[in-house]
């Protein structure tokens, strides 16, 4: 991979926040994350899909109709992004995407690369890591012991992460001072105002997408193959540790055997020589709001605050015009409108509409196995109630 790509993809990245419109993006006294998804063709590089914020709902504000985001990270908005956009391809049948109809499945170009670029690092186990170097890292922390001791060490302090153990993990935060803050390689749940969520960190999502693809269960039924990312780039004002994003997102789990065509896909890690302005600073406010952006056909910039479609007026709260177009319930509806396109049956004399949204994500044995290995992996892996998952595409 050339050695410039990480400031190639960070300036696309950069310059395509910059063009979007300013609702939605931070103001001067605001900092917020933007994560994007980089489309490569021999080399021909284009941004398709950009998403920010930093902001996540409590288990009590999920919907049961799957039509509120309750997870509105930047990576989170910026995958979901992803997803609208490679449906926009399988629906244009573009030139990265063709639909074979002798194995109904859509064929994704294997020359067609996919990087991925963020402004943090992702919340939990990745953001895990000690404070070396002052000048870019933070400063480190010594004993008060005289210098003369023979036995005096340094005490070096870590990056703390405002993810959580799970409540039921048998290995909680000692909190202690320095680098005893933390445990490592356990899974996480995101922070939440009072109201805890149920949304894993994005460390823990990330290594599921490493894994078993971006595309997810849904896009796994209409493709050949999964998605894979090819690298991750940070900006140059972007703390990282390469050793704890090869922690988090691989060696926790060990050696892993998958069954073809779902590998533990290794990537590489790299520093851009770009800032980006709105970087995390103590004395600025996290931006309320999250954008979520793709490069395709009709409305693809949206705005969301509380999982929702900003400025949505309350007649229109629970109708398709408050959902954003990345939420469950639109992303399983433009799912069935493929299928019904492309004959796709889903079950034997059955309408597809008549399918709950946990049933089809279920359809792909392949898939759902190499999850349940890798959920024996993490160990522990939250689960949501059915309640939340027996939605219809209507």
């Amino acid at each position: 991979m050339s050695t410039n790509i990480h400031d190639k993809v960070a300036k696309l990245s950069l310059d395509c926040f910059k063009i979007l419109p300013k609702s939605g993006k931070p103001i001067s006294t605001e900092w917020t994350v933007l994560s994007c998804i980089v489309q490569d063709i021999d080399g021909e590089l284009t941004v398709v899909a950009l998403g920010t914020g930093s902001k996540c709902i409590g288990a009590s504000k999920m919907s049961e109709k799957g039509d509120i985001l309750n997870d509105s990270h930047a990576e989170v908005m910026c995958r979901r992004s992803f997803l609208r956009y490679i449906y926009d391809q399988m629906s244009l049948e573009s030139k990265i995407i063709k639909f074979n109809e002798d194995v109904s499945k859509f064929l994704l170009d294997p020359q067609v690369k996919f990087h991925f670029f963020t402004t943090m690092v992702p919340c939990g186990d990745a953001a895990i890591f000690p404070m070396y170097n002052s000048s870019e890292l933070g400063d480190i922390v010594e004993d008060d012991e005289d210098d003369l001791n023979p036995n005096k060490r340094k005490k070096i302090d870590i990056f703390r992460t405002g993810a959580k153990c799970l409540e039921s993990s048998d290995k909680i935060d000692p909190k202690l001072p320095g680098s005893d803050f933390h445990v490592t390689g356990v899974v996480r749940t995101k922070p939440g105002r009072g109201d805890r969520t149920l949304s894993v960190s994005c460390s823990d999502k990330l290594a599921k997408w490493l894994h078993l693809g971006i595309q997810g269960a849904l896009l796994s039924i209409l493709l050949d193959s999964p998605i894979y990312l090819s690298s991750f780039t940070y900006p140059a004002n972007t703390p990282f540790n390469k050793e704890a994003l090869e922690r988090a997102f691989y060696d926790r789990f060990g050696l892993v055997h998958f069954k073809d065509p779902y590998k533990q896909n290794k990537i590489i890690f790299g520093k851009s020589s770009i800032h980006f302005d709105f970087f995390k600073d103590d004395s600025k406010q996290p931006c309320p709001s999250s954008i979520s952006w793709y490069l395709g056909k009709g409305k693809r910039l949206e705005v969301a605050v509380e999982g929702k479609r900003q400025g949505v007026t309350k007649k229109k709260l629970n109708n398709e015009a408050g959902r954003l177009k990345i939420c469950k319930l639109e992303l399983f509806k433009t799912f069935m409108d493929i299928c019904e396109t492309r004959k796709i049956q889903l079950k034997h004399d059955c309408d597809n509409r008549t399918l709950c949204y946990k049933y089809v994500k279920f359809l792909n044995q392949d898939y759902q196995q190499s999850w349940r290995y890798l959920r024996q992996c993490f160990k522990m892996w939250p689960t949501k109630n059915d309640v939340l998952l027996n939605f219809l595409a209507k």
